[in-house]
Parts: structure tokens; C-alpha cells; sequence
């Protein structure tokens, strides 16, 4: 079958020279290459000074000449044969070990019978041309021109020769990164040669973890083996700075380094350029404490800066603004309250949802720079802080892609304990620095990373901040396998991106800033960086920058409406206030129980008074199933052995018209819970609910009513601590939602 041509499947570097890997020419390359070349023509000058003393010793004996010729001529029959059965499937050098043993036999047996001097002309021209077929041989060899390459008593060769795997084109760059083609012989895989991948960096004395295997991705059993001789990366990689000014999101960005040359990552595709373009794949970050998940998390967010169509939210409930210090103020939106953390993300679920609708409305089956909304990322650092209300944040995380939103989440062990499943499942990406485990590995990387890694898999640990696998993100499968190192930013550089992205950042779009309502309006607003080598001069903390007086982002009903590159003019912000009960507050809310309570009790005694005066002693319960036993509460069923006249007549039509209809009370109430909404509070208690009932002239069960309304509205949502309820959105504002 004919062979089909190679393609040229080397990655190509613009900033790296590639040049042919040539041969050291030293004494010791001579030795060993070039004195076999002569050695044939020496064995022929040897061979032929034996026959001319075989001939002068035994020639023309009448018993010793016929023996010896026999002998010689088995001798040499079965030199030939091993020398035929050992070069196994190598028909260049079979046919060479064949050649020579016949010609060197054939020479022996003559010129033991008539001598020297008869054939000497046939001797020297068949050993010219042995001569030639060695030295072709030598050449077709070290050339890759045989279909196996040689090295007898080499381990590293007889493995590559099982794998039945070759190797050809072999360049080098100026970063000392060589380049070889990768070709697959019958028989062989590409898997087999990445079993190979540990022992040709232990031969070559490669960088750990610098040797990686690209397959080809249009055609299988191609390949390139990339061979790091040198660090590139040992003494960190400066962070050349933000790129792309007024970017936007679809366009990739350069996060790190390769060996061979920058790490370009990319959120989501241009769809509206290309309908092939790739979605947005959530991204997981792992790794143990020291091995640079902060300083990864800071080189991807100030790489985004200077994007248009871009906000950036950030939640933290671990370390605060110790990550999002430098640039908090670019940031659209950053929380560190854990009320605030589970109120975001019960109102996310109607922002997921309002979002999706005003997609579908534009006709965009997903977002594209065409829709009005912008792209929308959320950064949650220390995400194990999420354990405690995980079902809601896997509900979010597994809704958010149709809507536009790209969520990063960052661990340290992202484990069973920590995300469930379908998290981890629906986490796309994946950046993976130092662990310590496989099984820590295998829960954030990719089972196809895995599978090309094989055994050059490298954990670090905190060995080695920086270091990292980075998968998804638009990066070629083929380079998933691939160790690359984050930038390594200077503060100044941190806040300087902050500074140079101000004319290009664009508030949050109109859509969805409604869509957050309150929530987003009261949220905290930063001024200036909370901590970086700026501030580091005054030799105090900064924390107290934090306090909200001087919004940087322009207010939803400004973000469109203020020039490009400007901000809205600052308004005074609504600090939320979360109402705290006193311990007077809660005497008084079990005085109200228990008056309550006494009222019940009495109102059941009122009933029972009832059916035996009027319906007798075989009433059953079910006779009084449609008295409401609220009307006993609010003075509508009275006593009926008291004696009422005219004044008591009054008195029941007094009480009625004044206590308001249910639809009245449910309007009361929700006007009540749209008020506190409107005033930034955080969480409503059960005494705020209790206090209500007096007005509406309902018992306890009217207020449980509503409560369960609520929480299917998505108003209010369980606190963990039973303490009452976090207050997510106003039930006034359902068309909005």
C-alpha cells in the first residue's frame, strides 16, 4: 500500500527560530560513528592475508584441502543464517548480513583451493562491494530511512521499537525546546508513545513534566513530541501587562506560559462570526494552599479589565478582598457577607431566568456580542464556603450558560465534600495547580487531559506556585496535556490595569441590573484598591477604604445613559439594615403567642358550647367545617348564651367592617415586605411578621399562609440559622421578574 505523505504538524512559535538538530563531530563521534565505516574495508584486508595462509598451510593436500573446504563451508552457511534470522524484519540489513556471509564464504573456500592469486581480482571487486552496502546501510540508518530505528542493548530503543512508533524531522528553537514528528507504524498507536513520554525525558534529561505529546487533530497516528531541555519558566514569568484595550469578551487573552511560548485563553466564542464557535464553558480552579490559585485568579481578572460588554462579579466568604483588593474597585459588583452571598444567589435564579427570556426575545439561541446584554461573570473564590446552601448554587451554575453567565469557581479540593457531582460535571474548564494526589487531580482535570498525560502527570503540591494544567477555554485538546505557568503580576501592574481599563468598562446593562433590583442597588461600592504595594506606604491598613461613600459604577438607570468612557454622577448609597431582635422584642412576640394561644383555646370552648345548644348532643365535627375559626378571633361568633341586644348587634357589624378582606390583608402584607425591600433590609423576622397580624386581624396561620407564598415567589429564602428569613426580592415587582 502506498504511503501516504507526511504533514507538516510542528507547532509553529513566531518568537522561537526553529533550525535542524545536527550532529556534535567531537572524538568520540568518530569512534563511535564513523570507525564503522572503515571497519569493512579493514576486515577485507584481514580476511584476505587468512586465505593466503590457509592456501600456503593446507592448499593442495590431497585430505586436509576437501576436509577444511567442507568445514568452512558449514561454518559459514551457518554464520549466515544467524545473521539472516537476527536482523529480524530489517530487509536492508538482512540482505546485507546475506551478501556478505555468501561472498565471504564462497572467497574463503577458493582461495583455499587454488590460492590467492586466481581470484584476487573477484576478491577485491566483492569486497568493494560489500563495502559500499555497509557503508549505505550505516547511512539509511542513522538518516531514519530504515522503518525501525536501531540501538542494540539500548532500552530506550528496544522500547520505542515494541511501541512500533518512529521519530523524524527532529528540530530545536531558541527556548532549547526540541521538536520531533511522531508516526505511528503498523501495529503501533499514539498511546503507545505516550508510555514513551517518561523515559525519552529521563534519556534527554528534560525539564519534569517539559515533555508533551500533541496528537494531530485531523488525522490519528500523527503526532508532535515537544522535549523542554531547559526551564523557561523556573524564575517566574512576568506579566507583560493588560492586552487588548476595549476588547471584547470573545477575544482570547494570555494568562501564562508554555514552554513554548504564551498560554492563550478565550471565556466564549463569536457566534455571530462563527456558528461553530464554542460556548461558555464554566471554569473549576484547584489546588492545594501555596500552589497559586490567587495569583491566577488576579492575572485572569485583571486581564479582563479593559473588556467591554463585560461585569465581573465577585464573591469571596473566605478571605474577603484579600484576592480582589488590587482591583475591587473595577469590579461591577463584589461580595463578601454571607447574608448577601445566599440573597445573590435566590435572586440569580429569577436573573437566569429574566436573562434567558430577553435572549430569546433578540432571537439569540445564546449570547453574542449582538444581544444589549452584557457577558456576565461571577467569581467565586473559596467555593467550599457554598456547602451549606450547595443546591441552590448547583441549580445556578448548571441554568446560567443559556443566560450568558460564566461562572469560576476556585477550591482547593474539589471532592464530594465540597461540590457534588453534577457541579463538577457541569464545570467545562479546568485550571489545576499543585495537588498532591491523583484522585485530587482526577476531580478537576478532564478525562481526556488524564489520558494524555498518562504517567508524566506532575502534582507539585506547593512545591512549584504557578505551575498548572489549563483546560477548555478554546485551548486545542491536543494542548490540554501541556504545563504551562501563570504570570506573575507586580501590585503596581494590578492597579495600573485597573486605571488603564476605566475608559473601556461598561456598567451593567439595563436588563439585568433591574432584573437584581435592590439588591443590586444597595450594594457596597469601593472607591479605590483595599490592599496593594499603592497603599502599602502609608504603614497602615486600608480596610477602611472599604466603607461604601462614592460609587465608581454608574447606577443602573445611569449605566447607558452616561457617555462612553464616563461615570454618572455619584449618589448617596441605602446601607441595607438588618434588624436585630432585643430580648423586650421577643417577651413581647410570646405574650402575642400565648394570648393567641388563650384566644384559640376559647374559641374551641365557644364551638362546643354552639353544637350542643343548637345542633345537639350527636353532632358530629364535621358539622362545623365551614366556620372559620378566624371569625371566632376577630369577635364575629360570640357567646351564644350571653344576651344581645341592639349595643351587641352593633358590635359584631362593627368588628366586621373593620377587619379587612382576605385579599385586603394579603395586599397589606405584601406592601409591608415591598417596604422593608425598598429599604435595603436584609432579612425579615418572625416579630416583623407577628407585629402585621395585629393589623390585618388574622392569627397565626394567615401568617404561615403567606410565608409559604413567599417562598414559592422566591421573596424570601430559610436562613440556616432559623433566625428568619433572608429578604431576595419584593413581591410588588412580579412583572419585572
Amino acid at each position: 500500500m502506498a504511503r501516504r505523505k507526511s504533514k507538516n504538524t510542528t507547532p509553529t512559535n513566531p518568537s522561537a527560530e526553529l533550525v535542524p538538530v545536527e550532529s556534535r563531530t567531537s572524538g568520540g563521534w568518530l569512534l563511535v560513528h564513523g570507525l564503522p565505516l572503515v571497519t569493512p574495508g579493514i576486515g577485507a584486508v584481514v580476511f584476505a592475508v587468512l586465505i593466503v595462509l590457509a592456501h600456503a598451510k593446507w592448499g593442495g593436500d590431497p585430505v586436509w584441502t576437501p576436509l577444511l573446504a567442507i568445514l568452512f563451508l558449514a561454518i559459514g552457511g551457518l554464520v549466515t543464517v544467524f545473521g539472516w534470522v537476527s536482523a529480524g524484519p530489517r530487509v536492508l540489513l538482512r540482505t546485507l548480513m546475506v551478501v556478505t556471509g555468501s561472498l565471504a564464504t564462497g572467497a574463503l573456500v577458493l582461495g583455499l583451493i587454488v590460492g590467492m592469486g586466481a581470484i584476487w581480482p573477484a576478491y577485491t571487486l566483492c569486497s568493494l562491494v560489500v563495502w559500499v552496502l555497509w557503508i549505505i546501510w550505516r547511512g539509511t540508518k542513522y538518516a531514519g530511512a530504515t522503518p525501525t530505528p536501531e540501538g542494540a542493548g539500548s532500552p530506550l530503543m528496544e522500547a520505542i521499537k515494541q511501541a512500533k512508533v518512529q521519530f523524524a524531522n527532529t528540530t530545536v528553537d531558541e527556548r532549547g525546546v526540541v521538536r520531533t514528528q511522531v508516526e505511528t507504524l503498523p501495529g503501533g498507536t499514539l498511546e503507545g508513545a505516550r508510555a514513551l513520554t517518561p523515559l525519552i525525558s529521563a534519556a534527554g534529561r528534560a525539564v519534569p513534566g517539559g515533555t508533551h505529546l500533541a496528537a494531530d487533530l485531523d488525522e490519528d497516528g500523527r503526532g508532535v513530541l515537544e522535549i523542554a531541555t531547559r526551564d523557561n519558566l523556573k524564575h517566574g514569568v512576568a506579566w507583560p501587562g493588560v492586552a487588548g484595550l476595549g476588547s471584547l469578551p470573545t477575544e482570547p487573552f494570555a494568562i501564562g506560559e508554555y514552554q513554548t511560548g504564551p498560554c492563550l485563553v478565550q471565556i466564549v466564542g463569536d457566534v455571530s462570526k462563527d456558528r461553530r464557535a464554542p460556548d461558555i464553558k464554566h471554569l473549576k480552579i484547584g489546588g492545594v494552599t501555596g500552589s497559586g490559585k490567587s495569583t491566577g485568579a488576579r492575572i485572569f481578572l485583571a486581564s479582563q479589565m479593559a473588556k467591554r460588554r463585560l461585569n465581573i462579579i465577585g464573591i469571596d466568604l473566605s478571605k474577603g478582598l484579600q484576592t480582589f483588593g488590587p482591583f475591587v474597585h473595577g469590579m461591577t459588583w463584589v461580595i463578601t457577607d454571607e447574608s448577601e452571598a445566599r440573597r445573590f444567589l435566590q435572586r440569580l435564579k429569577h436573573v437566569i431566568k429574566g436573562r434567558t427570556n430577553h435572549l430569546t426575545a433578540e432571537r439569540l439561541m445564546r449570547w453574542s456580542p449582538k444581544s444589549s446584554l452584557n457577558l456576565l461573570e461571577i467569581w467565586v473564590e473559596e467555593s467550599k464556603e457554598f456547602r451549606q446552601f450547595a443546591s441552590v448554587y448547583a441549580d445556578v451554575v448548571a441554568d446560567a450558560r443559556s443566560a450568558g453567565i460564566f461562572f469560576v469557581s476556585s477550591t482547593q479540593r474539589w471532592n464530594y465534600r465540597t461540590a457534588s457531582t453534577d457541579v463538577r460535571a457541569n464545570h467545562g474548564a479546568a485550571i489545576m495547580f499543585g495537588v498532591e494526589e491523583y484522585e485530587d487531580a482526577e476531580q478537576i482535570l478532564p478525562n481526556d487531559a488524564l489520558a494524555a498525560l498518562g504517567k508524566n502527570l506532575q502534582y507539585w503540591g506547593s512545591n512549584r506556585p504557578g505551575y498548572c494544567y489549563v483546560t477548555g477555554l478554546g485551548i486545542p485538546v491536543n494542548r490540554w496535556s501541556a504545563m504551562a505557568r501563570i504570570y506573575d503580576p507586580t501590585d503596581e501592574q494590578l492597579l495600573a490595569a485597573v486605571e488603564v481599563g476605566t475608559p473601556y468598562r461598561d456598567g451593567m446593562d439595563e436588563v439585568t441590573a433591574r432584573l437584581f433590583g435592590e439588591l443590586f442597588a444597595n450594594r457596597t461600592r469601593y472607591p479605590q484598591a483595599i490592599w496593594g504595594s499603592g497603599n502599602a506606604h502609608n504603614g497602615h491598613s486600608t480596610a477602611a477604604a472599604a466603607a461604601p461613600t462614592i460609587p465608581t459604577q454608574p447606577t443602573p438607570s445611569d449605566a447607558h445613559s452616561a457617555p462612553h468612557g464616563q461615570v454618572a454622577p455619584p449618589a448617596a448609597p441605602r446601607r441595607p439594615s438588618t434588624p436585630a431582635i432585643t430580648d423586650d422584642e421577643q417577651e413581647m412576640t410570646d405574650m402575642a403567642d400565648n394570648e393567641i394561644a388563650a384566644e384559640r383555646a376559647e374559641m374551641h370552648q365557644t364551638l362546643a358550647e354552639g353544637r350542643r345548644r343548637y345542633l345537639g348532643e350527636d353532632a358530629r365535627p364535621t358539622d362545623l367545617a365551614d366556620v372559620d375559626p378566624e371569625d371566632a378571633i376577630s369577635g364575629v361568633i360570640v357567646d351564644p348564651n350571653a344576651d344581645t341586644g341592639e349595643e351587641g348587634d352593633d358590635a359584631v357589624e362593627e368588628a366586621q367592617a373593620s377587619r379587612p378582606t382576605p385579599e385586603e390583608a394579603q395586599r397589606m402584607w405584601d406592601e409591608a415586605l415591598d417596604g422593608w425591600y425598598r429599604e435595603g433590609r436584609a432579612m425579615v423576622s418572625t416579630a416583623d411578621l407577628s407585629e402585621l397580624l395585629e393589623t390585618v386581624k388574622r392569627d397565626r396561620r394567615f401568617l404561615y399562609r403567606q410565608r409559604d407564598r413567599w417562598l414559592e415567589a422566591g421573596c424570601i429564602a430559610e436562613r440556616p440559622d432559623a433566625g428568619g428569613w433572608d429578604l431576595v426580592a419584593s413581591p410588588m415587582e412580579g412583572a419585572t421578574r
